[in-house]
């Protein structure tokens, strides 16, 4: 990645929780949150999808829509991506793609 930052020891869901602590979602897309989908199985929804859900939605006060997007797209995707958060994550589909949206300033609107 052309921005990468390394988080050893530390998992996928650990890290957007900390990321979506201080980043906000884009609240002008779609789907602002990616993840890969299940290769033979594009409908199944593992647990860490889940957990990401929770994570999103708790981090955002609203339901957010999560797209799961076909693998080797997903890899295109990522290619474009600002910047890349490496993690210790062990489970299969742990990789996510945020779109990140406005950072207001204290006090604004």
């Amino acid at each position: 990645g052309k921005r990468l930052a390394r988080l050893d020891g530390v998992g996928t869901t650990e890290a957007l929780r900390a990321i979506l602590a201080v980043i906000p979602l884009d609240q002008y897309v779609e789907a602002p949150v990616q993840v890969m989908a299940v290769v033979g199985e594009p409908d199944t929804i593992l647990p860490i999808f889940v957990e990401v859900q929770g994570i999103a939605d708790a981090a955002e006060a609203r339901d957010v829509k999560i797209e799961r997007v076909e693998r080797f797209a997903f890899y295109e995707r990522a290619k474009e991506a600002f910047g890349v958060v490496v993690t210790s994550e062990t489970r299969l589909y742990g990789n996510i793609i945020i779109s990140k949206g406005v950072i207001t300033p204290a006090g604004a609107a």
